[in-house]
């Protein structure tokens, strides 16, 4: 019978995490946050923006155009570093050898 009560008041607490959820989601979408882009000012906000390269929120966080622009970078960075070790791992097998 203890184990059945436990496993009702999971089942109980798990549904409440569920409506809670819920709420605060639609609360979230009928009453959006305005945020403006501010300019960074604090040396962690600097590093954030990567020297206020990337658009900061008046929240303390990245916009979602920020967002984009930094994993674009991120995305060429990548790029550019396989593009140069697929001509490393080229010039060492065939020129080397």
């Amino acid at each position: 019978m203890d184990n059945e009560t436990r496993k009702a008041a999971k089942k109980a607490q798990k549904q409440r995490d569920k409506q809670r959820v819920k709420a605060e989601k639609e609360y979230a979408k009928a009453h959006p946050m305005k945020v403006e882009v501010v300019t960074p000012e604090t040396r962690q906000e600097m590093r954030l923006t990567r020297k206020g390269r990337y658009e900061l929120g008046s929240d303390g966080k990245l916009t979602p155009i920020g967002k984009s622009k930094r994993l674009t970078h991120r995305y060429n960075l990548a790029i550019i570093f396989l593009a140069v070790l697929i001509i490393a791992t080229y010039a060492y097998f065939f020129l080397v050898n």
